[in-house]
């Protein structure tokens, strides 16, 4: 038995990075690593797990990639601030992040707040289905919570629908409540896609993390009732703070 319960781990038929991740896990689980706390350092890690280092930095990569951990260039390994405390959500379920955020007991907060008019290029023509150069209301900003960033979210939608003008400076984070709050347009669906990504330098630093730190990219456009698409965005999610789910039947 070595310090703080902790037992070198036994050759078998599963890796040895792969114990070390699920003990790290249920260490972190069963609360002796709280959601912000510093790790032990590489080198006194291995050594209680009776592992090596390459190993070990195997299972915490991974335990990074799945938001468990953040991990801080030349300082050390955390457990993700927002870990055990994620928003959860059904994609099949239609709501903006002001309404998950209140739905589970959170109150979210807009930062770094950008309202711009573009002319729509190539890419963006395509998801709305407009004509080049159409003019587009570009909504940026920052989601704050606890004092955290926990996502950014990048929104293009028609000015027709949408103009700069419609938008306060005191804007705190749902273009979906503004679009459902003009009787002109019905949102009826939505047509979402999500994937793993990692974070380059813009996103790392809107969202105070690591260069490469692993973000949940949710992509999707918003239709009305006549089948057209009336919003195009690009929300950039911390995997410790979101997990989204799907209800198949």
């Amino acid at each position: 038995m070595t310090d703080n319960g902790m037992q070198p781990l036994r050759a078998n038929r599963v890796p040895l990075s792969t114990q070390a991740q699920q003990y790290l896990l249920e260490q972190i689980e069963q609360g002796v690593y709280a959601p912000g706390e510093q790790l032990p350092s590489e080198k006194e890690l291995a050594a209680r797990l009776g592992i090596s280092r390459p190993t070990l930095r195997e299972a915490l990569h991974n335990l990074e990639q799945a938001g468990v951990l953040l991990r801080k260039h030349g300082v050390g390994t955390f457990v993700a601030p927002g870990y055990g405390r994620r928003l959860e959500s059904g994609l099949e379920r239609l709501e903006s992040v002001l309404q998950l955020t209140a739905r589970q007991g959170f109150q979210v907060r807009c930062g770094d707040l950008e309202i711009a008019s573009l002319p729509a290029d190539e890419g963006l023509a395509a998801q709305l289905q407009v004509q080049v150069g159409t003019p587009l209301t570009e909504i940026r900003r920052t989601l704050i919570v606890q004092n955290r960033p926990i996502a950014y979210m990048v929104d293009q939608v028609p000015r027709s629908i949408l103009s700069p003008d419609d938008i306060g400076k005191d804007f705190n984070g749902s273009v979906l409540d503004l679009l459902r709050a003009k009787p002109e347009v019905q949102i009826a669906h939505a047509v979402a896609n999500i994937e793993a990504i990692n974070a380059d330098d813009f996103l790392a630093e809107k969202l105070a993390v690591t260069p490469q730190q692993a973000l949940l990219l949710l992509e999707e456009r918003l239709f009305d009732s006549e089948g057209r698409p009336v919003e195009y965005s690009r929300n950039y999610f911390l995997p410790d703070w979101f997990r989204f789910h799907v209800v198949r039947r």
